[in-house]
């Protein structure tokens, strides 16, 4: 069971190399993440994108490249179209945004969703590690559906469900966020968690629980007194999964790994494979934490194929 970022290294270290298509690695700091993972042993990179912009940033990060595979292409819809044409085609399990606007690589992940016939949702899982807490926590979409209806909630849950299952949670726990008024109506995100939970109790989405909580408050103390100590939330049943009424909530919570004492690691879930999205504000070590765990997740998934 994948439990924290340091079994994801594990894995990584052990299932890697893993081919990796890199789109547009014409940053230096995602180059010498792509450089560490080499190193590390996770994965082989293939590179598409601006060959002499590459060479540059790659003297800089003291990375030779010479022996690797790359792609000359200049724009970038038609870098993101390719490398995730070649994920899908099974060319190669990863792929992962470079020195690209993630609205390209969605729309072409959007795309061969739509060619393959997956029926799949395109949403972004952003996990946390949190000390005290024995697992990762997701929250999700964060990345992509701007203001999911009720069925894209089901769609990006379903996805998220997916992701645990191959992490070894056989029933993970979901809480579906939401605001709460007394006067003025019941919220839209509160109705949309009501039939969702319904929806989960007779099985839609899979082995999983969505609890009776639409807000932290909810999580935390429940019915039970008020505790003194905010340390002590450490140890209380913390959802493996959090969903968010729309992309701003969600966004500008992952975020916020930036001030607490928290780790964030996101990726794209596809049918064909992981997709790295590091956000422009992630550190080389942080991208390479997140490289390996779509490692992780890929050999995964190439398990459950066969």
């Amino acid at each position: 069971m994948i439990r924290l970022l340091n079994d994801i290294s594990r894995i990584a270290q052990e299932k890697g190399p893993k081919k990796m298509v890199v789109l547009a690695p014409e940053d230096e700091e995602f180059m010498k993440a792509v450089k560490m993972s080499w190193e590390m042993g996770y994965i082989e990179p293939i590179l598409i994108g601006n060959t002499k912009k590459m060479e540059i940033i790659a003297e800089k990060a003291a990375f030779n490249i010479d022996g690797f595979r790359k792609i000359p292409v200049s724009e970038q819809q038609d870098i993101s179209d390719l490398g995730i044409k070649m994920l899908f085609e099974g060319e190669t399990p990863i792929a992962s945004k470079g020195q690209i606007p993630t609205s390209f690589i969605y729309r072409s992940i959007i795309r061969e969703e739509a060619k393959s016939g997956s029926g799949m949702n395109v949403s972004v899982i952003s996990f946390w590690e949190i000390p005290g807490i024995d697992h990762l926590v997701a929250f999700t979409d964060t990345g992509v559906n701007i203001k999911p209806d009720l069925k894209a909630k089901a769609e990006i849950i379903k996805n998220a469900v997916f992701v645990y299952h191959l992490m070894g949670y056989q029933r993970p726990k979901i809480a579906v966020l939401s605001g709460q008024r007394e006067v003025g109506g019941t919220l839209a995100s509160y109705t949309d968690y009501e039939a969702l939970k319904r929806a989960a109790t007779v099985g839609d989405f899979g082995e999983c629980e969505i609890v009776a909580a639409t807000s932290f408050t909810e999580i935390f103390f429940g019915n039970r007194n008020r505790i003194a100590d905010y340390s002590q939330i450490k140890g209380y049943d913390m959802p493996h999964i959090l969903v968010v009424p729309c992309l701003d909530t969600g966004n500008i919570i992952c975020k916020l790994d930036l001030f607490l004492d928290v780790i964030r690691s996101s990726l794209v879930a596809t049918s064909k494979g992981p997709v790295c999205i590091p956000a422009r504000s992630d550190f080389s070590d942080n991208i390479v934490q997140q490289i390996a765990m779509c490692v992780a997740f890929a050999d995964r998934m190439e398990k459950e194929a066969h």
